[in-house]
């Protein structure tokens, strides 16, 4: 990218020359004039094409950092960064990856525990069980298009899915063996977000190198009489997702 290839700032205009600049950039890296992970201009040479000050360069940079538009490399500069894949499973009956797959995304499912226990009281709660009810408990680290994206602990109630513990799960969809070998089917969910900072443990697994937020999603699912599924909490590295929910009126 040249400094030549930016439009020029409008002096006389009210909006400040550091979001002008700002919104220059913005639309050319949202239209995808400029590659991702190209390298912007220095901050000497944006200042010195548009005679500005580093000072309004650098505030227009951080910004686009705070909007995940760019992304800076410490001592080698901005650069256009991937733009956020949105998924809607949050909004959907889709299981993650069953979404992911439907949008031609290359998914991987690695199963780290599966085993046959009784639930905590969190887990019997949200699945309403009886006093002795065990459930079979999945943790799963998943990579979209190679990317570590998301570690889910999952529990789903043993007399609905008898040797469930026993299944192979690797890179498969936990809502289709559900429904092929014990005929459930999720009928409606409810869901929970909110941003946490993970534990150690969490940051190695996903593989984080320092502590970021997280977007923790708690599900319930139920089949049509109303019987309780499956209770999942699932936390997702948000650099380079956004969820997308659809509402209706």
């Amino acid at each position: 990218m040249t400094t030549s290839s930016i439009p020029m700032l409008d002096r006389d205009s009210k909006t400040p020359l550091w979001q002008q600049l700002r919104d220059k950039l913005r639309q050319q890296i949202v239209a995808g004039q400029l590659g991702v992970n190209a390298q912007l201009p220095t901050e000497a040479e944006l200042g010195a094409a548009h005679g500005v000050s580093r000072i309004v360069v650098r505030e227009c940079l951080a910004d686009l950092v705070r909007s995940g538009l760019v992304y800076k490399i410490q001592g080698k500069g901005a650069f256009i960064s991937a733009p956020k894949r949105e998924d809607d499973f949050a909004s959907t009956l889709l299981a993650h990856s069953d979404e992911m797959r439907l949008k031609g995304r290359a998914v991987r499912t690695q199963v780290l525990h599966q085993t046959l226990r009784l639930p905590d009281a969190r887990e019997a709660t949200a699945l309403s069980l009886q006093a002795g009810t065990q459930v079979t408990a999945l943790r799963r680290l998943r990579s979209v298009d190679g990317t570590i994206s998301v570690l889910v602990d999952t529990v789903v109630p043993a007399d609905l899915a008898p040797e469930l513990h026993r299944i192979r799960l690797e890179d498969k969809s936990l809502y289709e063996v559900l429904s092929r070998q014990y005929g459930l089917q999720v009928a409606r969910a409810e869901r929970w977000i909110d941003a946490v900072l993970p534990a150690a443990e969490e940051r190695e697994l996903l593989q984080i190198d320092s502590t970021e937020p997280l977007l923790r999603i708690e599900s319930i699912a139920y089949a049509a009489n109303g019987r309780t599924l499956e209770h999942y909490i699932a936390l997702h590295r948000c650099q380079s997702t956004r969820l997308h929910v659809r509402t209706q009126g």
